[in-house]
């Protein structure tokens, strides 16, 4: 994988906001948000994919991760603001956005309150609304009891995800492993290809640089109501689930189908959480199309 330059602007309010490009930085425009615990170096490790696509991929650290300052207090609806203005700061006025697990709400999010800017979005293995009856359906036990935690005081969380840190920082490869017994038996064996194993060691590392406010505040964050009903938007949606995803199961897509008025479902059989890896250019073909 090609190093990838680090990149800044400065927000209205002062903040730093980091991110990167990569692909055809000539392309078409595609704003990436990223998982959690992730950060700006999201990315499929073949870069010819998006080249070859003529694809410009941008991808933000939210706030409080990676090298991107923490925001306080923050909302889901505070996001689309960042992306307006990294956009206004690029010379960018329409492109297509994705969000892949925890980034599917802040994708959501711009769609409804960016739509005169936004030509498509996807959300991948993209997080529901928690707030609704049977948000929890079908996802696994272990998955559930991390949600949950967003109940939790936030000066507890940063605590806890504090040591887990620790002990991340201890033994990486054992945090790997530990991540893979979570996911689905897909999962485990992509996660063993070296091509992708170190970019998933990479990215989660980065995300806790600065410590772990940015987490904490992201578990408050999508257990919260989103402020806004799916329904509102308005831009044409892809979903992109799997039916062996332990933590996020298909049905959190099948709701979204149901909410948002003009969706294209890709529910695809098998699988797994991070297999948005498998399909990396199928997704961002269709989101350019």
């Amino acid at each position: 994988m090609k190093t990838i330059q680090d990149k800044f602007i400065t927000l209205r309010d002062g903040r730093t906001l980091a991110y990167t490009e990569h692909g055809d930085l000539s392309g078409q425009p595609v704003f990436m948000i990223h998982g959690n615990p992730s950060s700006r170096l999201m990315r499929h490790p073949d870069e010819s994919i998006v080249e070859n696509l003529g694809a410009r991929i941008i991808t933000p650290d939210r706030p409080g991760y990676g090298l991107s300052d923490f925001q306080p207090n923050r909302t889901l609806l505070d996001f689309p603001d960042d992306i307006a203005q990294l956009a206004d700061a690029l010379g960018i006025e329409k492109f297509a956005i994705f969000g892949v697990s925890a980034g599917g709400p802040y994708a959501a999010a711009c769609a409804y309150k960016l739509a005169d800017r936004i030509t498509q979005v996807a959300l991948v293995s993209g997080v529901s609304t928690l707030d609704r009856p049977n948000a929890y359906d079908d996802m696994s036990e272990a998955w559930q009891t991390a949600f949950k935690t967003g109940n939790w005081p936030e000066w507890l969380l940063r605590q806890v995800l504090k040591l887990r840190v620790r002990a991340e920082r201890r033994d990486p490869e054992k945090a790997i492993d530990d991540m893979a017994a979570l996911m689905s038996l897909a999962d485990a064996k992509l996660m063993l290809r070296p091509e992708f194993h170190a970019g998933i060691r990479r990215r989660v590392y980065e995300a806790t640089r600065n410590g772990t406010r940015g987490w904490a505040r992201e578990i408050k964050v999508l257990v919260a109501p989103w402020g806004f009903d799916p329904a509102e938007i308005t831009v044409p949606v892809h979903l992109w689930y799997w039916e062996d995803d332990p933590a996020v199961p298909q049905q959190m897509g099948r709701y979204f189908e149901s909410k948002i008025p003009n969706t294209i479902p890709h529910f695809l059989p098998g699988g797994g959480h991070l297999f948005f890896l498998v399909h990396w250019g199928e997704i961002i073909e269709a989101l350019i199309a």
